[in-house]
């Protein structure tokens, strides 16, 4: 007599033996692929994932047989099971990618977008990010209502509750979450960038972009969450979009200097007309503006040509540096407070 159980032992080996098969033939394939690319970053984060869905099949398959429709009664013979353990299995695969995507985000999305920069880059991740979670949500939904049988007249009618329930009583959950998709589409601001809302006061360099709330670090390292409502209301300034920042300094000259004055301005325009790090397409001047009240007042005018906020800097510190190197030229001095005291 022939025992059942052993003509059903093959599909586990099977199964064992598939799960093998693919583990080595996705190292194989990875490893034929240059280190550090993300193609084999991928390939190789699926290896777990589909030898381990291929195995639990095959398993489940097997105890489905094993057990029989009399003890075990699932729709169409139970594969309705390995349906579902398929799409664990692909859910499963995804979220290793997602993993993997994020644990080295920039250089990986170098490799996919080698000419944009880093900036934009690292906002694309971070939208296909949560584009990807919704769709793995909407994918994990669908799967468990569909295998626990639930009619799509019920999933319309809850729906429709659940939407007036979410509009009334989440309102402000609601706004955050719709001005956090606006803020994904009109991109007034990045990951990296410095902004600033003057009317709450606040400023910082934008970390992430949540759902219903941004976080930032102000200029002290503090993490502020901002939600998201407040940027479709308020003004924003997005310091890190100035295309040129501009320079001005004031300084002034004693008033015995001033038959030099105007030696001394005519030296700083060449100063500015010849300096590389200024923006020539826009104004700069140096002009004598006022008799102080100890002082022929000079006021100097220019743009960085970097918008970067450290350019400018370096820009104004080699500016102070040249005026006071002309001013020392024509044996002029710049003045100083001072205080009589006169004895009675």
């Amino acid at each position: 007599m022939i025992n059942p159980l052993s003509l059903r032992l093959p599909i586990p080996v099977l199964g064992i033996l598939a799960a093998s098969g693919i583990w080595l033939i996705l190292q194989l394939l990875g490893q034929r692929l240059p280190g550090g690319s993300l193609a084999r970053a991928l390939i190789l984060r699926s290896r777990l994932s589909l030898a381990v869905t291929i195995l639990l099949g095959s398993l489940g398959w097997w105890l489905v047989a094993l057990v029989g429709p009399q003890w075990l009664p699932l729709p169409r013979g139970g594969a309705e099971l390995r349906d579902e353990l398929v799409v664990i299995g692909l859910i499963w695969t995804l979220l290793r990618w997602r993993g993997e995507l994020w644990r080295k985000a920039d250089a990986y999305s170098q490799q996919l977008f080698p000419t944009l920069p880093q900036r934009e880059r690292l906002f694309l991740f971070d939208l296909s990010n949560k584009l990807f979670t919704i769709a793995v949500v909407a994918i994990i939904t669908v799967e468990v209502l569909r295998l626990l049988g639930t009619p799509t007249a019920i999933l319309a009618t809850a729906g429709g509750f659940g939407a007036a329930a979410l509009g009334f009583g989440a309102k402000t959950i609601v706004e955050n979450g719709l001005s956090g998709i606006s803020v994904y589409i009109n991109r007034p601001f990045v990951v990296g960038d410095v902004i600033r809302i003057p009317a709450e006061d606040l400023s910082g360099t934008v970390q992430q972009i949540g759902w219903f709330y941004t976080e930032l670090h102000d200029p002290e390292r503090q993490p502020i969450f901002i939600p998201n409502a407040i940027f479709t209301v308020k003004p924003i300034i997005n310091i890190a979009r100035i295309d040129s920042r501009r320079v001005w300094i004031e300084f002034g000259l004693r008033y015995e200097d001033l038959g030099v004055l105007e030696a001394v301005i005519e030296d700083l325009r060449r100063e500015l007309a010849e300096h590389p790090g200024i923006d020539h397409s826009k104004a700069h001047a140096v002009h004598f503006v006022r008799y102080g009240d100890s002082s022929l007042d000079i006021r100097l005018l220019c743009h960085a040509a970097s918008g970067e906020m450290a350019a400018s800097w370096d820009l104004q510190q080699q500016l102070l540096l040249r005026i006071g190197a002309v001013v020392e030229k024509h044996q002029a001095g710049m003045p100083f407070p001072t205080r009589t005291l006169l004895r009675s």
